[in-house]
């Protein structure tokens, strides 16, 4: 019955295993949520890359019916901007025929994206609309791996 009597709270060791408990589930939980948001924000990057390719392809179609070239829409770049680039970017890109007109790259930038209908982004993409490239130059899928898609439109 003593015994009983002097059990007055909690012990210096209960506390310290309690605490190193708390320390790792916060620990996983940290790890946990900060994977999940690289990984949210990796599979929106994929996602408006997708969206900017359905969109240049879709402007391409408009311009091959009406051959009006107001539907190529962005700022023409000049071959040696493209390669550089795509060197830094670590990209290779697609072959185009030299029968294919207005294969150029075109920069794409806030205000030329808003024109596509495509918002709530600050990336810059440069685009070939024959080829349906899309390149990112603004973000890296996880820090490290850019952001480049083609459809290969002109086979």
């Amino acid at each position: 019955m003593n015994k009983l009597k002097n059990n007055k709270g909690v012990t210096l060791v209960s506390l310290a295993v309690i605490i190193i408990v708390l320390v790792i589930l916060a620990t996983v939980g940290t790890t946990v949520g900060i994977t999940n948001i690289k990984e949210s924000k990796d599979a929106k990057l994929d996602a408006e890359l997708e969206i900017v390719q359905h969109a240049i392809l879709e402007q391409y179609v408009k311009y091959k019916t009406t051959k009006d070239v107001s539907y190529l829409i962005g700022n023409k770049l000049d071959k040696t901007e493209v390669d550089s680039i795509a060197q830094e970017l670590d990209i290779s890109l697609v072959e185009i025929p030299d029968t294919y007109e207005n294969a150029d790259y075109y920069r794409l930038d806030k205000a030329s994206l808003n024109e596509l209908g495509i918002q709530n982004t600050d990336d810059e993409y440069i685009i070939n609309y024959v080829s349906g490239e899309v390149m990112n130059i603004t973000s890296k899928k996880n820090d490290k791996n850019p952001l480049y898609t083609k459809a290969d439109t002109f086979k």
